[in-house]
């Protein structure tokens, strides 16, 4: 049999042939479904970069305002011959101090609302909102907050009991709860032992007894922050969730022998528990850390350091309490 060449216009003929049955053919549904199947995993890969990456822009943020916060802080003791500024004070006490807070515009604040830190640190702050306020979704404008949520709902919440003090009338005195423990709270900043580690500022919310297990950039803020045994009650724990309720010091559980100094209030089965921090056990309703991004609480030290820091690590005393720095065991610290 012969072979002959094909012609150039048989081989454009037999190119067009196969062209239009592959184009004829189309794709299988196995095909269709690999490609769908790549598609999915490619836009899943890139929606969980982008939401990191808005975590991380979200979380610097937070840190550069929470820092700014806490050089405002400085700035009011430089103002107040090193005084720190206190934590609470009622009505009362502000007449008796003649303590006198004002408005961005030079009109008295109600003294109800001038008994937390907010209105008395945005002077320091030039009267910037947004540093404190731009979590809360419902102001658009946070110019249109009103006084009272500007009061008691900052982001962030002041170490109060422990720097400045907590003060209220007590007849015709003004008395800081506390105060009469020696070395417990710092009334000045040259007080303050250990900088570095002495939380000034963190992220803060009101919060009932029960479980919180999942960070919440939303939460609603408090003005104040509570370390984990407030004077000798047990406020709240880092948990890893597991051992939710009340735990039987005969267990042998880590910080047991802290069961004895809560039995006069009636919590002989309330025990720390050490470690852990994936979720936070609240115990008795009062203003705690909390987690808005991620897993860690926002924080900013004396020394005017910011950091992320769990929960387990915020049950460290010494964070919030001067006195705890020479106790031996500073995780279950507490006073009288």
């Amino acid at each position: 049999m012969m072979y002959t060449t094909p012609t150039r216009a048989e081989r454009l003929s037999e190119c067009t042939r196969k062209s239009s049955d592959v184009h004829s053919r189309g794709f299988t549904i196995v095909e269709l479904l690999v490609v769908i199947g790549i598609i999915a995993i490619l836009v899943s890969l890139t929606s969980v970069a982008l939401s990191q990456a808005g975590g991380n822009a979200r979380q610097a943020r937070a840190l550069s305002n929470l820092k700014q916060v806490g050089t405002a802080w400085i700035q009011y003791a430089n103002q107040n011959d090193d005084r720190a500024m206190l934590g609470y004070a009622d009505p009362g006490v502000q007449s008796y101090f003649k303590m006198r807070t004002k408005d961005q515009a030079g009109q008295a604040v109600a003294a109800a609302d001038a008994a937390y830190y907010p209105h008395r640190l945005l002077p320091f702050l030039g009267y910037d909102r947004s540093l404190m306020y731009d979590y809360i979704a419902e102001y658009e404008d946070v110019t249109s907050i009103p006084n009272d949520i500007i009061a008691l709902n900052p982001a962030w919440g002041y170490n109060a009991f422990y720097l400045g003090g907590w003060w209220e009338m007590q007849g015709s005195q003004p008395t800081m709860r506390y105060g009469a423990t020696a070395g417990v709270v710092c009334r000045s900043l040259s007080q303050i032992e250990r900088t570095t580690e002495m939380i000034v500022f963190c992220a803060s919310s009101p919060s009932e007894p029960g479980l919180i297990k999942a960070p919440d950039e939303l939460r609603l803020g408090s003005s104040w922050v509570c370390p984990h045994i407030l004077g000798t009650e047990l406020i709240w724990r880092a948990t890893d969730g597991s051992n939710y309720g009340s735990i039987d010091a005969s267990g042998g559980q880590p910080g047991a022998t802290i069961a004895a100094l809560f039995s006069s209030n009636n919590r002989p089965n309330a025990v720390t528990v050490q470690g852990g921090g994936a979720a936070m056990e609240v115990i008795v309703a009062q203003s705690v850390p909390t987690r808005r991004i991620k897993n860690f609480v926002q924080t900013v030290r004396a020394d005017m350091s910011t950091a992320l820091q769990g929960l387990g690590d915020l049950m460290d005393q010494r964070r919030f309490i001067n006195a705890a720095n020479r106790s031996s065991d500073p995780y279950n610290f507490g006073h009288n």
